[in-house]
């Protein structure tokens, strides 16, 4: 950028300054304190004029039998502020795709922080959470996700969403929270000795065990907890945090990664997305409390992938895990336990 434009883009930064702070206040429901507090951030400062005028592209560039429509040539797009664009957008949007660009748009935001080219990003490659048709899914998506300019007729459409802000309040941007507020707090059942040990204090417990769903879940955890949630990598490919096929992570019923016998770390990337199989996991143990138990089921034992989007285009490689519920000192429970 030539110090001409960086003089024009700094001159209308500084006249356009008090209408975005004006357009922000009234349609996030900020108070002057409030936006004081959220403009330490740094964010709202980097929604400059610049800024507007990109928007962000995740693009499929490897799409095979997407249940959602998201074929190639039919990108996602995303206003400055990382909001979907519905109307540039196909009508149904899958959010098994969607869920996993959320972490791409914080880079965008660090990004735009630091002053940097979001189109530098090292994770700028991502799978949707089904692995495909041929590993017992349904389909799969490899997105792409890149900033370029928008089109004139797009940046007008959008400052024209914001304009009327400059003269209305969002009435709704301060909700009142009566699910909050209602919610009880106490009155649950006298905690059991397993509970009372748990790192909760007082308070804490007494709260905890104001809600029955989580006393089936406590409960449960009482009940199998000589049960491990084992991780099973089935599948391996270019793995830089040394996981291969065949290792196993082991969680207790509460679902705490426990430490492997050789000492070895857990890839984030991993357990990122494992969370999704064990989550199911821990529903079944809570609605096997007064009943049969049967951790066994096609999504359950259906494949999941880490948030590495795998070779040749992502940033890292990619490993395929699957879970499943053993009891404690079952033969060859700790049986490549390695975490890595």
């Amino acid at each position: 950028m030539d110090k001409l434009t960086q003089g024009v883009l700094g001159l209308l930064n500084r006249v356009s300054k008090p209408v975005v702070k004006r357009v922000i206040m009234n349609r996030w429901g900020y108070t002057e304190e409030e936006f004081a507090q959220a403009s330490r951030l740094g964010l709202l400062e980097a929604l400059n004029v610049e800024a507007v005028t990109y928007w962000l592209v995740a693009e499929p560039v490897c799409s095979n039998h997407c249940s959602g429509c998201h074929n190639e040539g039919r990108p996602l797009y995303f206003n400055p502020m990382g909001m979907l664009i519905k109307h540039r957008c196909p009508p149904g949007i899958c959010i098994h795709g969607l869920s996993q660009l959320s972490p791409v748009i914080y880079a965008y935001y660090d990004y735009m922080l630091r002053g940097k080219d979001p189109n530098g990003m090292l994770f700028d490659h991502v799978t949707c959470t089904d692995t495909g048709l041929e590993m017992g899914g349904l389909g799969n998506n490899l997105f792409r996700i890149r900033r370029e300019r928008m089109p004139l007729p797009e940046i007008l459409r959008f400052l024209l969403t914001m304009a009327p802000y400059l003269f209305v309040k969002n009435r709704r941007a301060r909700g009142e929270c009566r699910a909050v507020k209602e919610a009880p707090i106490s009155g649950g059942p006298e905690p059991s000795e397993f509970m009372g040990g748990l790192p909760l204090g007082e308070e804490e417990l007494v709260a905890f065990l104001a809600s029955p769903k989580r006393v089936r879940r406590l409960l449960a955890a009482e009940k199998y907890k000589d049960h491990r949630i084992v991780v099973k990598v089935v599948s391996s490919n270019a793995c830089p945090a040394g996981h291969g096929e065949g290792d196993e992570f082991h969680l207790d019923a509460l679902g705490r990664v426990l430490a492997s016998d050789k000492g070895v770390g857990i890839c984030i990337m991993a357990l990122a997305k494992i969370w999704w199989r064990v989550m199911l996991v821990l529903d079944r143990m809570a609605a096997a409390v007064d009943g049969e138990e049967d951790f066994r089921g096609t999504l359950s034992d259906l494949p999941i992938n880490c948030y590495g989007a795998g070779l040749p285009l992502g940033a890292c490689g990619e490993i395929l895990m699957t879970v499943e519920v053993r009891r404690e000192g079952d033969a060859g429970e700790r049986q490549g336990m390695a975490a890595g």
